[in-house]
């Protein structure tokens, strides 16, 4: 009977290790992807354009089917905040919709977002559970509506 109880130990012992090792690969192969947005800063992105493009309306020749489309660029939002439980971004690029932009926590304490926005001057605020504050990481402020608002420019 002893042999039967090693060999029964050795199959459990095998069965782990076939299942815990692809796992434990998986998982970090996983998390290296994940993080990878961590690293971007600002970056830029053109839309492709072929040489020609139909015209907008039959008969109207030299017009184009599109307008032009501005450049974008990937504008990366970060806050250090202890004891957050959820933390959003506000603003002009999204209409001061509180709930539309939310920072996935990268770190223990380090909250991050990549939004793309064409270059130009955006008024923003953090929403940190549930109430509404300047960004600590950026100096630059204004006066919007009789409140004080976080500035970001964006090149």
């Amino acid at each position: 009977m002893p042999e039967r109880r090693s060999l029964l130990i050795a199959v459990a012992f095998l069965s782990l290790l076939v299942i815990s090792v692809p796992s434990v690969i998986f998982n970090n192969a996983i998390r290296k992807y994940l993080n990878f947005m961590g690293h971007w800063s600002v970056a830029s992105i053109k839309p492709y354009r072929g040489d020609r493009l139909p015209p907008l309306h039959r008969g109207t020749p030299g017009l184009r089917a599109d307008p032009a489309q501005p450049e974008l660029r990937f504008v990366k939002f970060t806050v250090k905040i202890a004891n957050a439980k959820a933390v959003s971004v506000a603003g002009d690029f999204n209409k001061w919709n509180q709930d539309s932009v939310s920072l996935v926590q990268r770190e223990k304490n380090t909250w991050v977002t990549v939004i793309p926005l064409p270059p130009g001057t955006y008024n923003y605020l953090y929403r940190i559970d549930g109430q509404l504050i300047l960004d600590p990481l950026n100096p630059d402020t204004a006066m919007l509506d009789g409140r004080k608002v976080s500035v970001r420019t964006v090149k």
